[in-house]
């Protein structure tokens, strides 16, 4: 395909059902997606999907967006526009996000985890209780929506290597998906930490994931921690497993 037929689709979606539990199970397709940002124009996914989703949690901060409605936003798709990290103000260098971001991605994803918990564990509470599919995205579909995935996941027991090896399926859509972000805001100018965010960090995300499951009462001590409410997550794990 094209990088000019891709320009006009999304390049790193994907439906994560299929994945593994320790007890045999696999989680159910048509529950939750994760992909890079929609654009107006777009043309549905070629993979065999529910499209639109039901449901879209977009991770973006409003300095990303057009300030237009969702791309996919209508009358059978609610948008839940929740910004995983806030906004960059690039005249304050000195702010808690702008210096995660200049960290490198082991800086941002251990940021994101120590202070946008709450915001998380409001995530799952939509996941649990508004129409599926949904969809979970930022601007690449890398970070922001791979820590909020890597949780949704790890709450119903996913294998912390099945996290890991969906992670890793975005390293083969990085090129694609730069060609069809061009320069985000976000992005620091320059420096190995503007090399890192283009990248992906599979020990970036294990990390996380010690952190979580190292928790108190494992993953659920970490959500129950950051304000989850129980109700909703055993709806979650209902919802996503069989």
């Amino acid at each position: 395909m094209s990088s000019e037929t891709m320009s006009d689709q999304l390049v790193n979606l994907r439906d994560l059902g299929g994945l593994p539990i320790s007890d045999g199970r696999l989680t159910r397709a048509g529950v939750l997606y994760r992909s890079d940002a929609p654009r107006h124009g777009d043309r549905p996914p070629s993979v065999d999907l529910e499209w639109p989703p039901r449901t879209v949690v977009d991770l973006r901060s409003p300095v990303e967006q057009d300030g237009g409605p969702h791309p996919l936003a209508s009358a059978t798709t609610d948008v839940h526009a929740i910004p995983l990290i806030g906004d960059v103000d690039p005249a304050d260098p000195t702010s808690r996000t702008a210096v995660a971001l200049a960290g490198g991605l082991h800086t941002l994803y251990q940021s994101i985890i120590e202070f946008a918990g709450p915001t998380v564990v409001g995530i799952l509470h939509l996941a649990a209780r508004t129409p599926a599919p949904l969809l979970v995205h930022c601007a690449a579909g890398k970070d922001r929506t791979g820590l909020v995935v890597a949780v949704l996941l790890r709450a119903v027991g996913v294998e912390a290597d099945a996290v890991l090896a969906d992670y890793a399926v975005t390293a083969t859509n990085m090129p694609a998906v730069l060609r069809r972000l061009g320069d985000s805001p976000l992005l620091p100018d320059g420096g190995r930490g503007a090399r890192d965010l283009a990248m992906t960090s599979a020990t970036a995300v294990e990390q996380v994931l010690s952190i979580i499951d190292g928790h108190d009462g494992g993953v659920a001590g970490w959500l129950a921690d950051n304000g989850a409410d129980p109700d909703a997550l055993s709806a979650w794990r209902s919802r996503l497993l069989p």
